[in-house]
Order: structure tokens, then C-alpha cells, then sequence
């Protein structure tokens, strides 16, 4: 049987979720990921002093210095980038250790003061545990003002993100455009802060962007996928938390969202970490077994080659060599015609290499050696355009014709 109140706690990291995926994404695609974290930590000295001033309530008073804070920080690594040498990620960990340690100091006088602690710990923490149902109807109201903001400025946002220049010469307001998404994400850190916790609120800001991106450019369905994978790992983490009371639910919506990313990230066909590696060795195969085929054209140390050799047996197996009565591998009709298109390369690259760019003859060989494994039919036939169809290389070694 469902609760009520795991209702209202479900509801609460679902919004809190789509919120921070929201925002998220103008945030990732501006590359400043690292931003989202300085800022979600610059905001707890804002939290501290507003509980110094409220007495230990919390209310308009924590959402205000958040974002006077928060802004003050951004404008602050905006400072130190363009003022000094050092670059923005350095600005930005310095940021993130100043005002992380002010607001320790700051927390010091507060335990002094008498004051609960227990708005601060939220901050740190997070308290989906104890979400009410005010705090979610608040939540409701934001994720629609994100909502709307998100859909009024989402032209900028994909112009800025997939066709800078165009966005540098538009005319746009990129000031007025970068204040408000500042002080945008400061005020959404604040919301959420409290309920998934400094560091988990920086997780959720960023990774849904990061995956959405991932598997799709097409801005509705890196919107999509960003929101739903949001919300889907917020109300497992919310079930998950009901049959483990102790486990923390802003620590398991994170925890979902990585569980629900991973896969993509290691076996996407094309962007996959496996699959990566997968094409990084069949790519290192296909070179060794080019350079096999060069070397028997050239009938150097044949006996060389084991029977058990695997580049041989790779290409025996497509009926590239074979093997003679004598015992020795030889190219086959179709193994002498592939050995003669990159040998062909490879002078065509070595000629390139004197001719257009000047190089020495003694230095093109080992150039070209790496050059004609990448250069493909239609390249190989405008190279040779451009060369005038050379009949030698700059050894005088002939350039075999293309068949």
C-alpha cells in the first residue's frame, strides 16, 4: 500500500528532478557543467546568512539570498577569467572553495548563535525524507515557470549551443540572456537544494543534459530524453526509498539516474565506450592486415610469416592469399589488386607530401605510411586529381593505376 506521504515524496523528487533537468540543459550545452557545481555549493553561505536573518525560518528570505549569492559568485568567476590569466575552470574551483568555506565559517556562528541547524543540514544533505505538502506545491510552481522560460528563450539556447558564430553576429541579447540564466540557476538551486542536497542537486543539474545530448542532437528529443530519464530515475529512487526507509532519496534518485545512463554510455552502437573500443581494434586489424598485404606485394621476408600469423589467417579467410605448394603465402588475384590500391595511396601521399606541403624525400615515407590507411576511395581520386595523375613518387617508384 502507498502512503500519502510517499506520494507527496515521489512527486516532490520528480519535480525537483525536471526542474534541475530543465535548467540542466542550456547549463551543459554552454559547456559550464563545472559552474553548476561551483554555483550549487556558492549558495550554501547564502542559505546560512538567511537563516541568520530569519531566525531559522525559512522562506522568501533563503530563496533571495541564494540568488544574490549564487549571481555573486558567476560574476565573480566572470571576473577572475577575464581580469586575470587563469583560466575559467581554475576561476571556477577557486569560487567553489571560497565560498564553500565562508559558509562553513558562517555555520560556525550559527551553531553559536543557538539557532537550529537544521535548515543547513538540509542544504548539505537534502530532505526529500520530510517533503511537505507546501514544499511541493512550491516545486509544481516552479517547474511550470522553468517550463515557460525554458520555451521562451530555447531558440537562443540551441543556437548558442550547436552554431556559435551564428549566435555571436545575431544580434541577440547575450548579456540580458546570460543574467537571466544566472540568476535563473541560482534560484533553482536554491529550490532544490534543500531537498536532494548540494552535491546531488549539481549531479541532477547536469547528467540528464549529458545524457540527452549523448544519444541525440535533435533538440526535442535531447529535450525529451533529458526530462523523462530525469523524472523516471526521481520515481524509482522514491519506491526504492519506501522499502528502505534509510537510504537517502535524493542520494538513490542519483544513484537511478547513473543506473539508467550507463548502459547507453557503455553500449550505445556508435558512441558506446565498448563499442568505441570495438571499432579501435578492428581499425588496428585492418591496418595490420594492409601493411601484411604491402609486405608480400613486395616479397619482403616472406618466410616470416607464421601460418598461425592472425593478420594471414584474416585475410585468407576473405581469400586474400593463399597459401603455394611450397608452403608460403602468396597474394591471390583479389589480394594483389587490394595491395596494389594502398601501395597507391601511399605514393600518392608521399607525392602530395613533396610536392604541395615541401617535405624532404627522405622524411615522406614515414608520413605516408600512417596517411594511406586513412584515405578512402573518393579522397585517393581527388589526391590524384590534384596531382595531375603522377605515374611515380618521389623515389621514381611507379604508382600503380586505379582500378
Amino acid at each position: 500500500m502507498i502512503s500519502e506521504h510517499l506520494v507527496w515524496i515521489i512527486l516532490g523528487c520528480m519535480l525537483a528532478a525536471y526542474l534541475l533537468a530543465i535548467t540542466g540543459i542550456p547549463v551543459y550545452l554552454r559547456r559550464e557543467s563545472l559552474t553548476g557545481d561551483a554555483l550549487s555549493h556558492a549558495i550554501f553561505p547564502g542559505v546560512v546568512v538567511a537563516v541568520l536573518i530569519s531566525g531559522g525560518q525559512q522562506g522568501w528570505v533563503t530563496y533571495l539570498s541564494g540568488i544574490i549569492v549564487g549571481s555573486f559568485a558567476l560574476f565573480l568567476i566572470q571576473t577572475i577569467h577575464q581580469k586575470t590569466l587563469i583560466p575559467k575552470d581554475g576561476a571556477t574551483g577557486i569560487v567553489l572553495i571560497l565560498f564553500f568555506a565562508v559558509g562553513l565559517l558562517l555555520m560556525g556562528r550559527l551553531q553559536r548563535s543557538g539557532i537550529p541547524l537544521w535548515g543547513v543540514q538540509h542544504v548539505l544533505l537534502g530532505k526529500a525524507a520530510t517533503l511537505l505538502p507546501s514544499d511541493v506545491f512550491a516545486l509544481a510552481v516552479l517547474s511550470a515557470l522553468g517550463s515557460v522560460v525554458f520555451f521562451l528563450v530555447q531558440k537562443w539556447i540551441w543556437i548558442e549551443a550547436f552554431d556559435s558564430k551564428f549566435a555571436l553576429h545575431s544580434g541577440l541579447p547575450k548579456n540580458t540572456y546570460e543574467l537571466l540564466l544566472s540568476a535563473w540557476t541560482a534560484l533553482v538551486l536554491t529550490a532544490t537544494i534543500q531537498i536532494l542536497g548540494a552535491v546531488l542537486s549539481a549531479a541532477m543539474l547536469i547528467t540528464p543534459a549529458a545524457l540527452g545530448h549523448f544519444l541525440s542532437n535533435n533538440p526535442k528529443k535531447l529535450t525529451l530524453i533529458t526530462l523523462v530519464s530525469a523524472c523516471i530515475a526521481a520515481v524509482l529512487a522514491g519506491f526504492i526509498s519506501a522499502s528502505l526507509p534509510s537510504m537517502s532519496t535524493g542520494a538513490l534518485t542519483v544513484i537511478m539516474l547513473f543506473m539508467l545512463s550507463f548502459p547507453f554510455f557503455i553500449f550505445h552502437p556508435t558512441k558506446g565506450i565498448l563499442m568505441k573500443w570495438v571499432a579501435r581494434k578492428q581499425e588496428a586489424r585492418r591496418w595490420q592486415d594492409e601493411n601484411t598485404l604491402k609486405q608480400l606485394l613486395n616479397q619482403t621476408k616472406i618466410p616470416l610469416f607464421s601460418i598461425k600469423n592472425p593478420s594471414l589467417q584474416r585475410l585468407a579467410k576473405h581469400s586474400f592469399v593463399r597459401l603455394n605448394p611450397q608452403g608460403k603465402w602468396e597474394l591471390s588475384p583479389k589480394g594483389l589488386e587490394e595491395a596494389e590500391r594502398i601501395v597507391r595511396k601511399h605514393r600518392l601521399w608521399e607525392t602530395f607530401l613533396h610536392k604541395r606541403l615541401m617535405l624532404p624525400v627522405g622524411s615522406v615515407h614515414e608520413n605516408a605510411e600512417l596517411m594511406e590507411h586513412l584515405l578512402d576511395d573518393e579522397a585517393e581520386e581527388r589526391l590524384a586529381l590534384d596531382l595531375n595523375h603522377p605515374s611515380a613518387d618521389p623515389h621514381q617508384s611507379p604508382i600503380p593505376p586505379r582500378k
